[in-house]
Protein backbone atom coordinates (compact mmCIF):
# COMPACT_ATOMS: atom_id res chain seq x y z
CA UNK A 1 0.00 0.00 0.00
CA UNK A 2 1.41 3.41 -0.94
CA UNK A 3 1.62 6.38 1.39
CA UNK A 4 -0.68 8.28 -0.98
CA UNK A 5 -3.32 5.58 -0.62
CA UNK A 6 -3.02 5.76 3.16
CA UNK A 7 -3.38 9.53 3.08
CA UNK A 8 -6.41 9.39 0.80
CA UNK A 9 -7.89 6.78 3.15
CA UNK A 10 -7.22 9.06 6.12
CA UNK A 11 -8.74 12.14 4.45
CA UNK A 12 -11.85 10.20 3.39
CA UNK A 13 -12.12 8.48 6.77
CA UNK A 14 -12.07 11.86 8.46
CA UNK A 15 -14.60 13.35 6.04
CA UNK A 16 -16.93 10.35 6.21
CA UNK A 17 -16.84 10.41 10.02
CA UNK A 18 -17.41 14.17 10.02
CA UNK A 19 -20.39 13.94 7.65
CA UNK A 20 -21.86 10.86 9.33
CA UNK A 21 -21.59 12.30 12.84
CA UNK A 22 -22.67 15.86 12.07
CA UNK A 23 -26.44 15.24 11.75
CA UNK A 24 -26.59 13.27 15.01
CA UNK A 25 -24.10 15.28 17.03
CA UNK A 26 -25.06 16.13 20.62
CA UNK A 27 -27.73 13.43 20.94
CA UNK A 28 -28.14 10.57 23.41
CA UNK A 29 -27.59 7.22 21.71
CA UNK A 30 -31.15 6.15 22.51
CA UNK A 31 -32.49 9.30 20.86
CA UNK A 32 -30.45 8.44 17.76
CA UNK A 33 -31.95 4.93 17.75
CA UNK A 34 -35.39 6.51 17.96
CA UNK A 35 -34.82 8.99 15.14
CA UNK A 36 -32.73 6.74 12.87
CA UNK A 37 -33.44 3.08 13.78
CA UNK A 38 -31.90 1.77 10.54
CA UNK A 39 -29.08 4.27 10.09
CA UNK A 40 -26.39 2.87 7.81
CA UNK A 41 -25.75 5.81 5.49
CA UNK A 42 -25.58 9.60 5.47
CA UNK A 43 -28.64 11.62 6.48
CA UNK A 44 -29.46 15.29 5.89
CA UNK A 45 -27.75 17.68 8.27
CA UNK A 46 -29.72 19.22 11.08
CA UNK A 47 -28.60 21.54 13.81
CA UNK A 48 -28.38 19.79 17.21
CA UNK A 49 -31.33 20.59 19.52
CA UNK A 50 -30.84 23.74 21.54
CA UNK A 51 -27.81 24.83 19.52
CA UNK A 52 -27.87 27.90 17.26
CA UNK A 53 -25.45 27.92 14.34
CA UNK A 54 -25.25 30.98 12.08
CA UNK A 55 -23.43 28.85 9.50
CA UNK A 56 -19.88 29.61 10.53
CA UNK A 57 -17.97 26.47 11.45
CA UNK A 58 -20.88 24.19 10.63
CA UNK A 59 -22.29 22.75 7.41
CA UNK A 60 -23.24 25.23 4.70
CA UNK A 61 -26.14 23.23 3.25
CA UNK A 62 -28.14 20.17 4.27
CA UNK A 63 -27.16 17.68 1.55
CA UNK A 64 -26.30 14.25 3.01
CA UNK A 65 -22.54 13.83 3.10
CA UNK A 66 -21.84 17.48 3.82
CA UNK A 67 -18.84 18.01 6.10
CA UNK A 68 -18.30 20.42 8.98
CA UNK A 69 -15.34 22.52 10.10
CA UNK A 70 -13.13 19.51 10.92
CA UNK A 71 -12.69 18.60 7.25
CA UNK A 72 -12.25 22.18 6.04
CA UNK A 73 -9.65 22.98 8.68
CA UNK A 74 -7.79 19.71 8.00
CA UNK A 75 -7.27 20.87 4.41
CA UNK A 76 -6.30 24.38 5.57
CA UNK A 77 -3.75 23.01 8.03
CA UNK A 78 -2.25 20.95 5.22
CA UNK A 79 -1.95 24.11 3.10
CA UNK A 80 -0.32 25.98 5.98
CA UNK A 81 2.31 23.27 6.28
CA UNK A 82 2.92 23.32 2.51
CA UNK A 83 3.11 27.11 2.27
CA UNK A 84 5.15 27.87 5.41
CA UNK A 85 8.74 27.28 6.43
CA UNK A 86 9.54 24.88 9.28
CA UNK A 87 9.87 24.78 12.17
CA UNK A 88 6.14 25.39 12.37
CA UNK A 89 4.93 27.41 15.34
CA UNK A 90 1.86 29.07 16.78
CA UNK A 91 2.90 32.63 15.94
CA UNK A 92 3.24 31.80 12.24
CA UNK A 93 -0.04 29.88 12.19
CA UNK A 94 -1.97 32.72 13.84
CA UNK A 95 -0.67 35.21 11.27
CA UNK A 96 -1.37 32.88 8.34
CA UNK A 97 -4.98 32.03 9.15
CA UNK A 98 -6.88 35.33 8.53
CA UNK A 99 -5.60 35.87 5.00
CA UNK A 100 -5.59 32.26 3.81
CA UNK A 101 -8.80 30.55 4.91
CA UNK A 102 -12.52 30.94 4.32
CA UNK A 103 -13.54 32.10 7.77
CA UNK A 104 -17.13 30.84 7.32
CA UNK A 105 -15.75 27.29 7.27
CA UNK A 106 -13.80 27.61 10.51
CA UNK A 107 -14.94 26.85 14.01
CA UNK A 108 -15.78 30.28 15.37
CA UNK A 109 -14.42 29.53 18.87
CA UNK A 110 -11.01 28.86 17.32
CA UNK A 111 -11.20 32.09 15.31
CA UNK A 112 -11.92 34.07 18.48
CA UNK A 113 -8.50 33.14 19.84
CA UNK A 114 -6.81 33.95 16.52
CA UNK A 115 -8.42 37.39 16.39
CA UNK A 116 -7.56 38.23 20.01
CA UNK A 117 -3.92 37.19 19.58
CA UNK A 118 -3.54 39.14 16.33
CA UNK A 119 -4.93 42.21 18.13
CA UNK A 120 -2.18 41.86 20.73
CA UNK A 121 -4.33 40.43 23.49
CA UNK A 122 -2.05 37.55 24.44
CA UNK A 123 0.91 35.46 23.39
CA UNK A 124 0.13 32.61 20.93
CA UNK A 125 2.37 30.21 22.89
CA UNK A 126 0.40 30.71 26.12
CA UNK A 127 -3.06 31.80 24.97
CA UNK A 128 -4.38 28.25 25.31
CA UNK A 129 -4.37 28.57 29.10
CA UNK A 130 -6.95 31.36 28.77
CA UNK A 131 -9.06 29.73 26.09
CA UNK A 132 -12.09 27.48 26.75
CA UNK A 133 -10.97 23.87 26.55
CA UNK A 134 -12.55 21.27 24.29
CA UNK A 135 -13.27 21.16 20.59
CA UNK A 136 -10.92 21.48 17.63
CA UNK A 137 -9.50 17.98 17.91
CA UNK A 138 -10.46 16.49 14.56
CA UNK A 139 -8.17 18.18 12.05
CA UNK A 140 -4.54 17.52 13.02
CA UNK A 141 -3.80 14.55 10.76
CA UNK A 142 -1.59 16.58 8.36
CA UNK A 143 1.02 16.94 11.12
CA UNK A 144 0.95 13.17 11.64
CA UNK A 145 1.38 12.50 7.93
CA UNK A 146 4.26 14.94 7.55
CA UNK A 147 6.17 13.47 10.49
CA UNK A 148 5.20 9.81 10.16
CA UNK A 149 8.86 8.79 10.33
CA UNK A 150 9.49 10.74 13.54
CA UNK A 151 6.70 10.36 16.07
CA UNK A 152 8.44 12.55 18.65
CA UNK A 153 8.59 15.36 16.10
CA UNK A 154 4.90 14.86 15.26
CA UNK A 155 4.04 15.28 18.94
CA UNK A 156 6.31 18.30 19.33
CA UNK A 157 4.92 20.05 16.25
CA UNK A 158 1.37 19.48 17.48
CA UNK A 159 2.14 21.07 20.84
CA UNK A 160 3.84 24.01 19.09
CA UNK A 161 0.69 24.71 17.06
CA UNK A 162 -2.25 23.78 19.29
CA UNK A 163 -1.04 25.93 22.21
CA UNK A 164 -3.07 28.72 20.57
CA UNK A 165 -6.17 26.99 21.95
CA UNK A 166 -5.03 24.32 24.38
CA UNK A 167 -3.85 24.17 28.00
CA UNK A 168 -1.32 21.46 29.02
CA UNK A 169 -3.69 18.48 29.38
CA UNK A 170 -5.39 18.96 26.02
CA UNK A 171 -2.01 19.65 24.40
CA UNK A 172 -0.85 16.33 25.81
CA UNK A 173 -3.96 14.45 24.69
CA UNK A 174 -3.84 15.92 21.19
CA UNK A 175 -0.12 15.31 20.72
CA UNK A 176 -0.69 11.68 21.74
CA UNK A 177 -3.52 11.35 19.21
CA UNK A 178 -1.30 12.76 16.47
CA UNK A 179 1.42 10.30 17.48
CA UNK A 180 -1.15 7.53 17.01
CA UNK A 181 -2.07 8.83 13.57
CA UNK A 182 1.61 9.02 12.65
CA UNK A 183 2.00 5.38 13.66
CA UNK A 184 -1.04 4.47 11.53
CA UNK A 185 0.69 5.90 8.44
CA UNK A 186 3.75 3.68 8.93
CA UNK A 187 4.22 0.37 7.16
CA UNK A 188 3.49 -2.60 9.42
CA UNK A 189 1.26 -0.61 11.77
CA UNK A 190 -1.74 -2.26 13.43
CA UNK A 191 -4.60 -1.21 15.66
CA UNK A 192 -2.60 -2.51 18.64
CA UNK A 193 0.48 -0.48 17.65
CA UNK A 194 -1.66 2.65 17.25
CA UNK A 195 -3.16 2.18 20.71
CA UNK A 196 0.25 1.51 22.25
CA UNK A 197 1.72 4.61 20.58
CA UNK A 198 -1.07 6.83 21.88
CA UNK A 199 -0.74 5.52 25.42
CA UNK A 200 3.07 5.58 25.46
CA UNK A 201 3.06 9.23 24.35
CA UNK A 202 0.51 10.28 26.99
CA UNK A 203 1.16 11.93 30.31
CA UNK A 204 -0.22 10.48 33.56
CA UNK A 205 -3.82 11.71 33.32
CA UNK A 206 -4.26 11.19 29.57
CA UNK A 207 -2.88 7.66 29.88
CA UNK A 208 -5.52 6.74 32.46
CA UNK A 209 -8.29 8.18 30.29
CA UNK A 210 -7.17 6.34 27.17
CA UNK A 211 -6.59 3.06 29.00
CA UNK A 212 -10.04 3.17 30.58
CA UNK A 213 -11.85 3.65 27.26
CA UNK A 214 -9.74 1.10 25.38
CA UNK A 215 -10.24 -1.52 28.09
CA UNK A 216 -14.02 -1.11 27.83
CA UNK A 217 -13.87 -1.45 24.03
CA UNK A 218 -11.76 -4.59 24.24
CA UNK A 219 -14.21 -6.26 26.60
CA UNK A 220 -17.50 -5.10 25.03
CA UNK A 221 -19.65 -7.91 23.66
CA UNK A 222 -21.92 -5.79 21.44
CA UNK A 223 -22.45 -2.22 20.29
CA UNK A 224 -25.09 -1.61 22.97
CA UNK A 225 -22.87 -3.16 25.65
CA UNK A 226 -20.11 -0.80 24.53
CA UNK A 227 -22.40 2.23 24.68
CA UNK A 228 -23.74 1.39 28.12
CA UNK A 229 -20.28 0.94 29.61
CA UNK A 230 -18.79 4.03 27.96
CA UNK A 231 -21.79 6.09 29.08
CA UNK A 232 -21.40 4.72 32.60
CA UNK A 233 -17.68 5.33 32.95
CA UNK A 234 -16.20 7.78 30.40
CA UNK A 235 -18.27 10.96 30.44
CA UNK A 236 -16.42 14.15 31.42
CA UNK A 237 -18.11 17.44 32.27
CA UNK A 238 -15.17 19.06 34.06
CA UNK A 239 -11.48 18.21 34.12
CA UNK A 240 -8.12 19.47 35.29
CA UNK A 241 -6.08 21.32 32.68
CA UNK A 242 -2.81 19.85 33.96
CA UNK A 243 -0.97 16.85 32.55
CA UNK A 244 -0.71 15.18 35.96
CA UNK A 245 -4.08 16.32 37.29
CA UNK A 246 -6.58 14.02 39.05
CA UNK A 247 -9.07 11.87 37.19
CA UNK A 248 -12.26 13.83 36.51
CA UNK A 249 -15.25 13.25 38.76
CA UNK A 250 -17.69 10.53 37.79
CA UNK A 251 -20.64 11.74 35.69
CA UNK A 252 -23.84 9.76 36.14
CA UNK A 253 -25.34 9.37 32.65
CA UNK A 254 -28.95 10.09 31.75
CA UNK A 255 -30.93 7.05 30.71
CA UNK A 256 -32.53 9.08 27.92
CA UNK A 257 -33.01 12.69 26.80
CA UNK A 258 -34.24 14.44 23.69
CA UNK A 259 -32.23 17.54 24.60
CA UNK A 260 -28.62 18.43 23.78
CA UNK A 261 -26.36 15.90 25.50
CA UNK A 262 -22.66 16.30 24.91
CA UNK A 263 -19.21 17.33 26.05
CA UNK A 264 -16.48 18.83 23.88
CA UNK A 265 -13.65 18.14 26.34
CA UNK A 266 -10.74 16.09 24.99
CA UNK A 267 -10.72 14.03 28.18
CA UNK A 268 -13.96 12.47 26.92
CA UNK A 269 -13.81 12.92 23.14
CA UNK A 270 -10.38 11.54 22.26
CA UNK A 271 -10.45 8.34 24.39
CA UNK A 272 -13.84 7.56 22.84
CA UNK A 273 -12.45 7.89 19.30
CA UNK A 274 -9.66 5.44 20.13
CA UNK A 275 -12.17 3.06 21.74
CA UNK A 276 -14.27 2.97 18.56
CA UNK A 277 -11.19 2.19 16.48
CA UNK A 278 -10.49 -0.77 18.78
CA UNK A 279 -14.09 -1.99 18.79
CA UNK A 280 -14.36 -1.83 14.98
CA UNK A 281 -11.47 -4.30 14.55
CA UNK A 282 -10.52 -2.84 11.16
CA UNK A 283 -14.03 -2.89 9.67
CA UNK A 284 -14.62 0.57 8.21
CA UNK A 285 -18.41 0.49 8.27
CA UNK A 286 -18.56 -0.89 11.82
CA UNK A 287 -16.06 1.67 13.09
CA UNK A 288 -17.87 4.66 11.61
CA UNK A 289 -21.42 3.63 12.43
CA UNK A 290 -20.55 2.62 15.99
CA UNK A 291 -18.84 5.95 16.63
CA UNK A 292 -21.54 8.07 14.99
CA UNK A 293 -24.50 6.34 16.65
CA UNK A 294 -22.92 6.86 20.07
CA UNK A 295 -23.85 10.55 19.90
CA UNK A 296 -22.21 13.15 22.14
CA UNK A 297 -19.60 15.11 20.07
CA UNK A 298 -20.24 12.67 17.23
CA UNK A 299 -18.66 14.50 14.31
CA UNK A 300 -15.31 15.04 16.06
CA UNK A 301 -15.26 11.59 17.66
CA UNK A 302 -16.12 9.83 14.40
CA UNK A 303 -13.78 11.93 12.26
CA UNK A 304 -10.85 10.84 14.44
CA UNK A 305 -11.88 7.19 14.54
CA UNK A 306 -12.21 7.24 10.76
CA UNK A 307 -8.87 9.02 10.31
CA UNK A 308 -7.02 6.40 12.36
CA UNK A 309 -8.46 3.53 10.32
CA UNK A 310 -8.09 5.25 6.95
CA UNK A 311 -4.41 6.00 7.62
CA UNK A 312 -3.91 2.38 8.62
CA UNK A 313 -5.87 0.60 5.89
CA UNK A 314 -6.16 3.06 3.00
CA UNK A 315 -9.12 4.02 0.85
CA UNK A 316 -10.24 0.42 0.30
CA UNK A 317 -11.56 0.15 3.87
CA UNK A 318 -14.40 2.57 3.03
CA UNK A 319 -17.57 1.66 1.12
CA UNK A 320 -17.30 3.15 -2.38
CA UNK A 321 -20.71 4.79 -2.12
CA UNK A 322 -19.62 6.60 1.06
CA UNK A 323 -16.48 7.90 -0.65
CA UNK A 324 -18.46 9.07 -3.67
CA UNK A 325 -21.09 10.75 -1.49
CA UNK A 326 -18.68 12.88 0.55
CA UNK A 327 -16.58 13.69 -2.51
CA UNK A 328 -19.57 14.85 -4.57
CA UNK A 329 -21.48 16.57 -1.76
CA UNK A 330 -18.53 18.85 -0.98
CA UNK A 331 -16.80 19.27 -4.36
CA UNK A 332 -17.98 22.86 -4.87
CA UNK A 333 -16.06 23.90 -1.74
CA UNK A 334 -13.35 21.30 -1.24
CA UNK A 335 -11.90 18.53 -3.40
CA UNK A 336 -11.08 16.01 -0.68
CA UNK A 337 -9.22 13.62 -2.99
CA UNK A 338 -7.08 16.31 -4.59
CA UNK A 339 -6.24 17.81 -1.19
CA UNK A 340 -4.95 14.39 -0.09
CA UNK A 341 -2.98 13.81 -3.30
CA UNK A 342 -1.34 17.24 -3.12
CA UNK A 343 -0.37 16.83 0.52
CA UNK A 344 0.93 13.31 0.00
CA UNK A 345 3.23 14.61 -2.74
CA UNK A 346 4.46 17.39 -0.44
CA UNK A 347 5.17 14.92 2.37
CA UNK A 348 7.12 12.66 0.01
CA UNK A 349 9.26 15.63 -1.10
CA UNK A 350 9.90 16.89 2.44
Amino acid sequence: MTFEDKLIGCWYGGAIGDAMGGPIESLHYKRIQELHPDLDDFVPIRVPPGVIYPGQGYVLDDEPGNVTDDTYIRADLARFLMESEPPYNAAAFVKWIPDNVDLMRWWRVALYAVRRINKGDGDPETYGRRHPQGGGGGWWQPVAALYKEDIDKASEATRNLCCIWKAPLEQDILSSVVAGHAEAFREGASIDSIVNTVIENSGPLARKLFERAVSIAQEATSRIDLYEKLYAHCFVDECSTEIDGPMPDHVEPLDYTDKTYTSWLFAEQQPLALAFLVFGKGDGKETILTAAKFGRDADSITTNAGSYLGALAGEACWPKNWVETVQNANISRIDIRQSAIDFAAFCERS
